[in-house]
């Protein structure tokens, strides 16, 4: 990943930088108002924060795209596997009807222009897809469960659905999310994730010290998507660590309950 070169508070990955059809970005904890363990740039509306304060940060990205907030398409995710088309129909929605429409999404699609596609993360995977040939875009936010319930499964199954999409042609980024050095789990979601016949050989290590299992969520997402059909070598990931970067980056697992979000986006914008 790689600083936006006009916006210092936002990360870019070189793979979608390379298209002409998107743009994109993944914010960090930097450039916000928000105070105490919220600072400073939160964009995660379901917090302890203070909306006023979360409000203000959405305006300064807005800003930083010439945009208005209600460009920045923002899904009360749940952990679950719902996938929403953002279309024409849903574009004429009021403004409280679209909140519920986007309550217990945790990932959308659309093949709109000129709307950024986002998820709120903190230690889970944000994920952002391009579809070069469709030109069709989706957001998807994925933790363990998410993955292990099926929420890449059905995004790219609605984007083959709805329109004739191709996963060879996606080009696709794993953001920052807590690495497996960090990432301490319990039996339980081992043996979940088993059930997926992920190979763990590169995405997990047992720690001798605690006798706990590690897993790494940015491989197991990168795995699971060159299964779905899209070529690893169109894949970029990170090895940025949530947990670790505490001044770069928000962390669930760090800060517990009074934690900010980042916010990940894509939007296409035809090609140049």
């Amino acid at each position: 990943m790689k600083v936006h070169p006009d916006n210092p508070n936002l990360l870019q990955f070189s793979i979608l930088n390379n298209e002409g059809g998107v743009e994109h970005f993944c914010t960090t904890r930097e450039g916000g108002v928000s105070k105490g363990e919220f600072s400073s740039f939160n964009l995660g509306n379901f917090s302890d924060d203070d909306p006023m304060d979360i409000y203000e940060n959405r305006q300064i990205l807005a800003r930083m795209w010439y945009m208005e907030d209600k460009d920045f398409i923002v899904p009360h995710q749940t952990h679950g596997t719902e996938v929403l088309l953002i279309d024409d129909e849903f574009q004429q929605l009021d403004s409280s009807s679209k909140i519920n429409a986007l309550y217990g999404i945790d990932a959308t699609i659309t093949n709109m222009k000129n709307i950024f596609l986002c998820v709120t993360s903190a230690d889970c995977v944000p994920i952002l897809i391009y579809d070069k040939k469709k030109e069709l875009i989706a957001a998807v936010h994925a933790g363990w469960r998410g993955l292990v319930q099926g929420i890449l499964e059905n995004t790219i199954d609605k984007m083959k659905s709805i329109f004739q999409a191709d996963p060879s042609d996606f080009i696709v980024t794993i953001g920052p999310s807590i690495s497996l050095k960090n990432y301490e789990v319990g039996e339980d979601v081992v043996s979940k994730l088993l059930m997926m016949n992920i190979d763990f050989t590169h995405s997990s290590l047992l720690n001798t010290k605690t006798n706990k299992r590690h897993i790494d969520l940015n491989q197991i997402t990168h795995d699971k998507l060159v299964k779905l059909g899209v070529p690893s070598h169109q894949i970029e990931k990170t090895d940025l660590c949530t947990y670790d970067n505490d001044k770069l980056f928000f962390s669930a697992r760090r800060q517990s309950t009074h934690c900010g979000r980042m916010l990940s986006g894509i939007k296409l914008v035809g090609r140049k």
